[in-house]
């Protein structure tokens, strides 16, 4: 959890409503002012920099596709760790997940010279996924769905949400 939908998962799982907005992004490291261009229109326009990235993440094929090359490692953290020696200029993670790996991994006097580009690579939604062969799912599922509205309704998602770097859905 979470989960996002996909052809092949919809055949065998339901979804719940949205649970909140996933935005990826890309980072970028400098000890003054950012580098790279904060915004983009077409991705083919970032082939001057080195961009990082993890082997077998959904986004190789759209970089592919943009004649761009990525320099591959096995984990978000290692690309970070790339980007933070200058290895490369660019790394695209979903941006709640990129800066935790910053909190975790470099020492506090760094973080302020990570910046995250202006134009997202995606935007989506992740979701609580269940199986159908699971006994009631349907109604479980339903039953999860209200609860989450009710969250939303009183304000103790927004709280939560905020508290984790997310945004909601709604």
């Amino acid at each position: 959890m979470p989960y996002v939908p996909t052809p092949e998962r919809n055949k065998k799982f339901l979804f719940s409503e949205p649970l909140y907005t996933k935005r990826t992004v890309l980072f970028h490291y400098s000890d003054d002012e950012p580098r790279v261009p904060m915004t983009f229109c077409h991705l083919n326009e970032l082939s001057p920099h080195r961009i990082g990235g993890v082997r077998g993440y959904y986004y190789l094929d759209r970089f592919a596709r943009a004649g761009l090359r990525l320099e591959l490692t096995n984990s978000e953290e290692l690309s970070f760790r790339k980007l933070r020696a200058g290895r490369v200029e660019l790394v695209p993670a979903v941006e709640s997940v990129g800066w935790n790996i910053i909190r975790k991994t470099f020492p506090p006097e760094d973080h302020a010279n990570f910046y995250v580009l202006d134009t997202p690579l995606n935007v989506g939604y992740n979701y609580l996924m269940t199986s159908l062969n699971y006994p009631e799912a349907p109604q479980l599922l339903e039953r999860f769905n209200t609860a989450l509205k009710t969250l939303r309704d009183n304000g103790v998602y927004d709280t939560i949400a905020l508290r984790h770097g997310l945004t909601g859905s709604n």
